[in-house]
């Protein structure tokens, strides 16, 4: 099925959320096939995988992930034995989250597999169009970081 944004050419918003969920619903079907796990999880487990210790509320807001369904994100990595949760030496009521050798893998795969759909998605580009992308959207998101929009 092909959809056109030629509908909607002025809303930004609309046409940046659909290449968005476009491309996460290809790789969610690579992925899911490939390691039983969507974008969003694959997310959270390279989050974890990339920095042993971190905690919950850390990486909920780098993946911009709600509590609620991180929690959920979290015990189904843990269920698969991708994860370990344990308390934080300094504070014992504080969780730190590693991941496992398995998770370490799976982390390692499927980030080469993302570079990979995402030279498939820049090959529509130019080098000089992609370089103008990163500027653009580095940009906006400076912009609605700093509250500036």
């Amino acid at each position: 099925m092909r959809l056109s944004t030629g509908r909607h050419p002025g809303f930004l918003a609309f046409r940046l959320d659909l290449a968005s969920a476009l491309l996460s619903e290809r790789a969610n079907a690579i992925y899911r096939e490939r390691w039983g796990l969507d974008v969003r999880a694959l997310r959270v487990l390279r989050l974890v995988c990339a920095e042993a210790g971190i905690t919950p509320k850390t990486v909920s807001q780098r993946a911009l992930i709600e509590k609620t369904l991180l929690s959920k994100t979290l015990a189904e990595l843990e269920a698969r034995g991708l994860i370990v949760r344990d308390t934080r030496a300094l504070d014992r009521r504080s969780v730190a989250l590693s991941g496992t050798p398995e998770g370490v893998d799976v982390a390692q795969a499927s980030a080469k597999v993302g570079v990979d759909l995402e030279g498939e998605l820049a090959a529509a580009l130019t080098a000089s169009e992609r370089k103008t992308l990163d500027r653009l959207l580095e940009k906006l998101s400076d912009s609605l970081l700093d509250g500036a929009v």
